[in-house]
């Protein structure tokens, strides 16, 4: 007997019994936003409203580096402005820079320092730096070109 009620039942039902099991979901079949809604509650459980109190992470402020204030390079900053002043303006800052010649009062990137370096001493190097020093351009004329801000 048990077994006709429920075939019939089946019958009657046909396609309606699947509608009935997707409705069962946990967001009410509503489509909720929100997440889930507890039974018993109107709120979903990732509303602030729900009460659900969440452990608050205070960060510390960072501490301060000592820094040496007396290093050579801080000690000496701004020591050749007054040239121009005391000098009656004979010299420039930059002819008071040591160091390559290719290098003196200029800026660059590493590339544009070796092209240039090859431009100005490139006769007169060993063949075996030389050779380096095209190397090392090829390759950063390659890295240059596939990525950066440069491109």
């Amino acid at each position: 007997m048990a077994a006709l009620v429920r075939a019939a039942g089946r019958a009657l039902l046909g396609c309606a019994a699947p509608l009935l099991r997707a409705q069962r979901s946990l967001s009410s079949g509503s489509g909720a936003l929100c997440g889930p809604v507890r039974p018993g509650l109107p709120v979903p459980l990732s509303s602030p409203l729900a009460g659900l109190t969440r452990p608050i992470r205070i960060r510390e402020p960072k501490k301060r580096k000592q820094v040496d204030r007396w290093t050579e390079k801080r000690a000496l900053f701004g020591v050749y402005d007054n040239v121009g002043i005391l000098g009656g303006f004979q010299l420039h800052p930059k002819q008071l820079i040591v160091g390559p010649t290719w290098l003196r009062g200029w800026r660059g990137n590493e590339l544009q320092r070796c092209i240039r370096k090859k431009k100005m001493v490139g006769n007169r190097m060993f063949m075996e730096d030389y050779h380096k020093l095209n190397k090392r351009i090829r390759y950063l004329y390659k890295r240059f070109n596939r990525t950066g801000k440069h491109r």
